[in-house]
C-alpha cells in the first residue's frame, strides 16, 4: 500500500494532501519511529505513531503519521504487521536508524519484541528505551524500596484526595493562600512530584488550613477526623524528614523530566543531563546534607533525640539521628542503583561521544578511536569513514568552529546557515544521526491527548479513517497553516471536495 502524496488519510477528508512534508521526509537519508498504544473511549486500540528527521533547514522535526486501531491483536506480530503495511510509502526500511518505545515486553523484548521484528527488516533501527518511561521507573522502584517511603507516599496521596471530595475543604485551602494540592497519578512520578513539592512550600499554610477546618463547628465528624489525621501527620518528624529528602530529589528529576519529554532534545543532551542527576544524588549522599535535612525537620517538629526513650517504639531504639542517617542514605544509595542499570544500554551508544562539545578538548589531544569505531559497527554502511575521520580531526581542531553551541539542534543550524553542510557532508550527517536518533516516546503521548479530545463520549462512533485525518489536521496544524498560503490551496480543496458523488448538487450554475 503506498500513498501518491504522503499520508493517506489527508485525501480521504479532501484536505489536498502532505506532498510538502512528504517530500522533505522522502528526501531524509535517516528518521526516527516512536510508536505506543492508548484505548480511546471506544475500547479500540489505537496505535500512534510518529517520525523524526532532520529537515533540509537543518531542523529537527517530528511528524504525526496517523492513528492505526490495533484491536484485532496487541502482541508484536500483528502490531509489526500494521505498522509493516501503513509504513510501506516511506521507504522506512532503509533510512530507520532508531526506533523509541516504553519498556512493555510487547515492545522491547529482544526476542520476539516489536523492536526485534523492525531490527530483523531494518538492521540500522537501534532500540532506545524512553528515557522518560526509564527516569519515572527508577523513581516508582525508589518509592517501594524502603517500608518508610511506601508509608510515606500513601500518606501523602491522603492530602490531595482529602481536598478533592469537597469545594468547602477548598475553599478554606485557597484562605490559607495555599495553592491546589494537584492529583496523584501513581504511574508518573512527576505528578508525584507536585504533590512532595506543593506540600513542602505550603507547610506552615496546610497546618493553618487544618486548624481551621477543626474550628469550624459547621464540618462534619468525619472531616474533623481526617483534619486531626493530617495535622498529626504534619507534626510527625518523619513524615516531615521524607518530604523534605524527596522535595530535595525531586528538584532536580523535575527538570530532567520536562527536558527529555521536549521534542528538540537529542540524545546526546539528555545523555548528559541524566549523567549530571546521578552526579546531583552523588553530591547529595553527604554528611552534610543530611544534616541540612535533619536540622530543618527538628526546627519544624521536634528533634527526636529529645523524646524520653520510654515512649520510642522498641524498633527505634537507636540513637534516632543515626537511624534517620541510614534511612537517608539508603534512598539515595537505591537511586544511585537504579539510574545506572536503568540506563545501563548507554555504552552501545558510544558513537554520541564524537559530537560531545564537553570533550572536544581532550579529542583535540587523542582521536577517539573507540567511539569513532562504534559508529562504524552500527551505522558504518551510511559513512565514508575515511573522510568522516578527517572531518571530525577539522572539528575537533578548529577551535572556532564549534562556538558556544551546547546542543546538536544548535549545531547542525550553524552547520547549514554557513554551508558547511556541502563542505563537511559526513560530519553534518553524523550530526543528523545522533539529532534523530530520539531520547523519548512523549510525542506520541501528546497525540493521545489529541485524541481524547476528538473521540469523545458524543462522538464515540467516529470511524477510524475521520478520526486519524482529524487527529492529523490538529496535530500538524502548522503544515496547514503554511499550506493555506499558498495560492492553489482553496481551489485544490473545492475540486477534491466536488470530486466525490453527493445528493444535493453543491456546483454554482
Amino acid at each position: 500500500m503506498k500513498p501518491s502524496h504522503g499520508c493517506v488519510v489527508w485525501s480521504k477528508v479532501g484536505f489536498g494532501d502532505l506532498s510538502n512534508f512528504d517530500r522533505a521526509y522522502k528526501r531524509h537519508e535517516k528518521s526516527n519511529e516512536h510508536v505506543d498504544e492508548t484505548t480511546d473511549i471506544s475500547c479500540h486500540a489505537q496505535l500512534s505513531v510518529i517520525v523524526r528527521y532532520v529537515d533540509s533547514a537543518g531542523k529537527i522535526q517530528e511528524r504525526f503519521i496517523g492513528f492505526f486501531d490495533v484491536s484485532g491483536g496487541r502482541d508484536a506480530q500483528s502490531v509489526f504487521e500494521i505498522l509493516n503495511e501503513n509504513m510501506q510509502g516511506y521507504n522506512f526500511k532503509d533510512k530507520l536508524v532508531a526506533q523509541t518505545y516504553d519498556g512493555a515486553a510487547v515492545m522491547a523484548s529482544d526476542l520476539n519484541g516489536l523492536q526485534a521484528k523492525v531490527k530483523a527488516i531494518a538492521p540500522s533501527a537501534m532500540f532506545v528505551h524512553c528515557y522518560a518511561h526509564r527516569l519515572n521507573l527508577v523513581l516508582s522502584e525508589g518509592a517501594k524500596c524502603l517500608p518508610e517511603c511506601r508509608i510515606f507516599f500513601a500518606s501523602l496521596s491522603g492530602f490531595a484526595t482529602f481536598f478533592s471530595k469537597s469545594t468547602k475543604r477548598t475553599s478554606f485551602l485557597e484562605s490559607a493562600g495555599c495553592s491546589r494540592l494537584p492529583r496523584n497519578a501513581p504511574t508518573r512520578w512527576n505528578f508525584t512530584s507536585r504533590i512532595v513539592s506543593t506540600v513542602a512550600n505550603n507547610y506552615d499554610g496546610l497546618l493553618q488550613t487544618f486548624e481551621n477546618i477543626i474550628a469550624d463547628t459547621t464540618m462534619d465528624d468525619d472531616t474533623l477526623d481526617c483534619a486531626k489525621g493530617f495535622v498529626r501527620k504534619l507534626e510527625d518528624f518523619e513524615f516531615v524528614f521524607m518530604l523534605y529528602t524527596y522535595e530535595q530529589i525531586f528538584s532536580e528529576t523535575d527538570v530532567v523530566f520536562d527536558i527529555v519529554q521536549q521534542r528538540v532534545m537529542d540524545v546526546l543532551y539528555c545523555k548528559n543531563r541524566i549523567e549530571s542527576l546521578l552526579a546531583f544524588v552523588k553530591e547529595k549522599r553527604s554528611e552534610g546534607a543530611f544534616q541540612a535535612i535533619y536540622a530543618k525537620t527538628a526546627d519544624l517538629t521536634s528533634d527526636r533525640r529529645d523524646e524520653p526513650m520510654r515512649k520510642r517504639r522498641l524498633t527505634q531504639l537507636q540513637d534516632p539521628q543515626v537511624r534517620y542517617r541510614n534511612l537517608y542514605m539508603a534512598i539515595l544509595d537505591n537511586i544511585l542503583e537504579q539510574i545506572p542499570r536503568r540506563f545501563s544500554n548507554l555504552e552501545s551508544m558510544l558513537f554520541l561521544e564524537l559530537v560531545n562539545p564537553g570533550k572536544f578538548d581532550d579529542m583535540r589531544q587523542v582521536f577517539p578511536e573507540e567511539a569513532f569505531q562504534s559508529v562504524l559497527k552500527s551505522y558504518g554502511h551510511h559513512f565514508d569513514s575515511g573522510r568522516l575521520r578527517s572531518e571530525l580531526q577539522v572539528l575537533y581542531s578548529d577551535q572556532d568552529l564549534p562556538g558556544n553551541r551546547g546542543k546538536l539542534c544548535d549545531y547542525l543550524v550553524f552547520l547549514k546557515d554557513m554551508e558547511l553542510d556541502s563542505a563537511m557532508p559526513q560530519l553534518y550527517k553524523l550530526f543528523s544521526l545522533v539529532a534523530t536518533i530520539g531520547a523519548t516516546s512523549a510525542g506520541v503521548e501528546r497525540s493521545f491527548s489529541c485524541l481524547k479530545r476528538l473521540k469523545s463520549y458524543t462522538r464515540n462512533t467516529m470511524g477510524q479513517g475521520r478520526l486519524s485525518s482529524l487527529a492529523l489536521l490538529a496535530i500538524e496544524r502548522t503544515l496547514v497553516k503554511s499550506l493555506e498560503k499558498t495560492p492553489s490551496w482553496y481551489d485544490r480543496v473545492t475540486d477534491h471536495f466536488l470530486e466525490k458523488e453527493r445528493r444535493a448538487e453543491f456546483t454554482f450554475k
